[in-house]
C-alpha cells in the first residue's frame, strides 16, 4: 500500500471520528460555550436530557449562550416542560405580543393557565423582556408546586427583600429549599439572570440532586410551627434586638416600620420573640399588635363564651397547629369570629382558637370600642328597591340567617345577578329560586335598575397621609393637603349623585393604615378609593398610575375595572402621561375585600404635575376625573 493511500485512509478515520465525536456531544446536549468544567455544566445537560432546552445551531455547531439574560418567553417554555405539562394548542392569544400558531404562543398559554405569571393587564406578556429574581422566585414556587406555608409572614433572610416586599414568600421558599443562596446579604430582586443561571435554578428546584446545603448552615433556623401568633407593628422604625437589652444600640440588628408584620414565637414579659433574618430576636411589645391567622385584624368582640371543660388555645383553627397555652373549665372568653368550628379568642393578650363546641355563649352586654370613623353613622345603612347584585366570586354562599354561621341554602356563581331586597350592614337579603336568603354583599356588585347608578351606593374616600405625616413635600405644597382637597370635591360631586360618602379624615388629623381599613369595615363600604401623589429623585418621572391588589377571597377584576375607569378619566381629561393600572400590594387595598384601588394623581416632584395639582382649577378636573370613573364603574353591568 502506498504512502498515498495509507494518507487518504488516515483522513477518512479522522474525519469519522470528528463527525462522530460532534454527534455524540450535541445528541448529549452539550454545546460548545458549556465546557465541562462550566458551573452549569451539569444542570444544563440535565436539562437537555428532559428536553426542557435545546440551544441554537449556528454554522453547524450548538451554543447556549450562558450568559445571554433569560427572557420571559424562554422561562414560559422552560417551566412548563420541565414541570411534566405540554404546551396549549390555542385558537386566539390572550396577548397582543405572542402571535397565535407560534410555539411560544402554547407554552405562554398554559403558564398562564397554570398560574405561573402574573399577568400582564395591559395585555401583553413582554416575551422579550428579562426575567427578573423577583419573578424568578414566584415563577419556580408555582410551576414546582413548593410549599408556602412555613414561610409566610416571616422576614427574608436577605437585607435587601422586606417584609412588606410582595415577592417575599416565595423568596423565603426559594431560599430555604436549597435553590437560591444569593448574594452575600443581598438577594438582588430586580436583577436579570442569565440562561446558566436560570439553569441552575431550574435544575435544584427539579431534582433534590442538585439542591444547594441547608440555609444558615450551622445555626437552628427557628421552627415556623412553633409560631404562636403574628402581629402589626404599629410605629415607624422599630429597633428590632437580638436580646431583651433596650439600653444598648450594639444589639439592634434592623428596624421595621409601620405595617410590617413578623411571626412570634413567645412572649416574654414586655418583649416579643420574633424572627428576623432567619434568627430569633426581640421586639418590644409596646408597639405591636396581634392579628389573626389570616394576618387580619381582630376586629371587635362579637360575644362572650365560657368554657365548659379545659381547652387548648390553638395558633390556628385546627388541633393539629401550635398549643399556646390551656385554658381552665368555666373560664370566661370574648369571641372575635368563628372560623371551622373554632372560636377566635384572646388569652392573656395572646389571640387564638378554642374549639367552639366545648364553650357556652353567656348574656353579656357587648364591651364598647372606639370609633374610628371621623364622621361615624350609628345605624347600618339600610337600602331597598329595585336593586339587582352581580356576584363577583365563585361558590357564593346564600345562607338562612343574616350572619356567617347559618345554614347555606344555596349557591350562586360568579357573573349571576340576583335580585336584592334590602340591605342591613353587610348582609344583603335576596330572592333566589322564589326564596329569600342572605349573602354578604361584599361579593355582590350593587346595581341600581333605575335612576342615577350612584344613588345609596356606599364609598370610601381616603385621602392618604395627613396630620403628622404630611407625605411627599416640594417647597409649601405637601400631599396630605392637596389629597384632602380632591378627596373633599369627590365627595361634594358623589353625594349630589345620591351616593352615601364617608372619608377616612375630613381634616388635617393622622389615621392610622389599619383605622383606615377599620373605618371602611364600620361604614360597611361598597368600593374604597385612596388618593395620593407620587414622588420620584429623578424630576422628569411624570404621570398617573393607579393600583390595585390582589389577596385572597378578594374579586380582582372589580378592582382592575374600577382602577381603569378613574386611571383613563385623569389621564384624558387632564393630559396627564399614562403610567397604567398595576398591582401592588399597598395595605389600605390589600386589607379590603371589596373593589380597592390607590391613585396616585402624579408627581409632586416633576414642575408639570406639580403646576396641575397645586391649582384649583385642575383640582376640580381631577376630582370630577374620579368621580367620573367611579361613575363609569357602577353603569358597567
Amino acid at each position: 500500500m502506498n504512502l498515498k493511500k495509507i494518507s487518504l485512509i488516515l483522513c477518512v478515520l479522522f474525519i469519522s471520528a470528528s463527525m462522530f465525536t460532534i454527534h455524540s456531544a450535541q445528541a448529549s446536549g452539550g454545546f460548545v460555550d458549556v465546557p465541562k468544567d462550566h458551573e452549569a455544566y451539569e444542570e444544563i445537560n440535565y436539562l437537555v436530557s428532559l428536553g426542557v432546552i435545546k440551544g441554537y445551531t449556528e454554522n453547524g455547531q450548538t451554543y447556549y449562550k450562558p450568559y445571554n439574560n433569560v427572557t420571559r418567553g424562554q422561562v414560559a417554555k422552560m417551566v412548563v416542560v420541565a414541570s411534566g405539562n405540554k404546551p396549549l394548542v390555542v385558537n386566539k392569544s390572550s396577548f397582543s405580543d405572542v402571535a397565535v400558531g407560534t410555539e411560544l404562543s402554547g407554552y405562554v398559554e398554559r403558564a398562564i393557565q397554570l398560574g405561573l405569571f402574573k399577568t400582564n393587564i395591559q395585555g401583553q406578556f413582554l416575551p422579550n423582556k428579562p426575567l427578573t429574581r423577583d419573578e424568578m422566585s414566584y415563577v419556580l414556587t408555582k410551576a414546582f408546586k413548593l410549599d408556602t406555608s412555613e414561610y409566610e409572614n416571616i422576614d427574608s433572610p436577605f437585607v435587601d427583600v422586606g417584609i412588606t416586599n410582595p415577592y417575599v414568600t416565595y423568596v423565603n421558599t426559594i431560599y430555604y429549599n436549597g435553590i437560591t443562596k444569593g448574594s452575600g446579604q443581598n438577594y438582588n430582586p430586580n436583577s436579570q439572570m442569565t440562561r446558566a443561571q436560570f439553569a441552575l435554578f431550574v435544575a435544584r428546584a427539579k431534582s433534590e440532586k442538585y439542591r444547594l446545603e441547608l440555609p444558615v448552615k450551622g445555626v437552628a433556623v427557628p421552627d415556623a410551627s412553633q409560631v404562636i401568633g403574628l402581629i402589626s407593628v404599629t410605629t415607624d422604625g422599630l429597633n428590632i434586638r437580638k436580646s431583651k437589652d433596650s439600653s444598648s444600640t450594639a444589639n439592634v440588628v434592623g428596624t421595621v416600620n409601620k405595617g410590617g408584620k413578623l411571626a412570634v414565637y413567645a412572649v416574654e414579659g414586655d418583649w416579643l420573640k420574633v424572627t428576623y433574618k432567619g434568627a430569633f430576636a426581640y421586639i418590644y411589645k409596646t408597639y405591636a399588635q396581634f392579628l389573626d391567622a389570616d394576618s387580619n385584624a381582630l376586629g371587635n368582640v362579637q360575644k362572650q363564651v365560657t368554657a365548659t371543660q379545659n381547652l387548648n388555645l390553638y395558633a390556628k383553627p385546627t388541633s393539629s397547629s401550635k398549643v399556646i397555652t390551656s385554658i381552665n373549665s368555666k373560664t370566661k372568653l370574648p369571641v372575635y369570629k368563628t372560623v371551622s368550628g373554632y372560636h377566635l379568642t384572646v388569652v392573656n393578650g395572646i389571640p387564638g382558637y378554642v374549639v367552639a363546641n366545648s364553650t357556652e355563649d353567656v348574656e353579656v352586654e357587648k364591651p364598647t370600642t372606639p370609633d374610628p370613623t371621623p364622621d361615624p353613622d350609628p345605624t347600618p345603612p339600610t337600602v331597598s328597591g329595585d336593586l339587582l347584585g352581580r356576584v363577583t366570586v365563585d361558590n357564593l354562599n346564600i345562607r338562612k340567617e343574616a350572619n356567617s354561621t347559618s345554614a347555606v341554602v344555596g349557591k350562586l356563581k360568579k357573573g349571576e345577578y340576583i335580585q336584592v331586597n334590602s340591605i342591613n350592614g353587610y348582609w344583603a337579603q335576596v330572592t333566589y329560586q322564589g326564596q329569600k336568603g342572605y349573602v354578604h354583599k361584599s361579593y355582590l356588585k350593587l346595581l341600581n335598575q333605575s335612576g342615577n347608578p350612584l344613588k345609596d351606593r356606599i364609598i370610601i374616600l381616603d385621602p392618604g397621609h395627613g396630620g403628622k405625616d404630611p407625605g411627599t413635600v416640594v417647597g409649601s405644597n405637601s400631599e396630605k393637603a392637596i389629597t384632602l382637597k380632591v378627596g373633599t370635591i369627590v365627595k361634594q360631586k358623589l353625594e349630589a349623585a345620591g351616593a352615601k360618602v364617608y372619608m377616612t379624615r375630613t381634616g388635617d388629623t393622622y389615621p392610622s393604615l389599619q383605622d383606615r381599613v377599620d373605618f371602611t369595615n364600620a361604614n360597611y363600604g361598597e368600593i374604597f378609593v385612596s388618593i395620593h401623589v407620587n414622588s420620584a429623585a429623578n424630576t422628569s418621572a411624570q404621570g398617573t398610575e393607579t393600583y390595585y391588589a390582589i389577596s385572597t377571597g378578594d374579586m380582582y377584576q372589580e378592582d382592575i375595572d374600577l382602577a381603569t375607569f378613574v386611571n383613563n378619566q385623569i389621564v384624558n381629561n387632564l393630559n396627564m402621561k399614562n403610567r397604567g393600572v398595576k398591582e401592588e400590594q399597598y395595605y389600605v387595598i390589600r386589607n379590603t375585600i371589596i373593589p380597592a384601588i390607590l391613585v396616585e394623581l402624579g408627581f409632586l416632584t416633576n414642575g408639570e404635575d406639580r403646576g396641575k395639582m397645586t391649582d384649583d382649577k385642575y383640582a376640580e378636573l381631577f376630582a370630577d376625573s374620579i368621580y367620573k370613573g367611579i361613575s363609569q364603574y357602577y353603569a358597567k353591568k
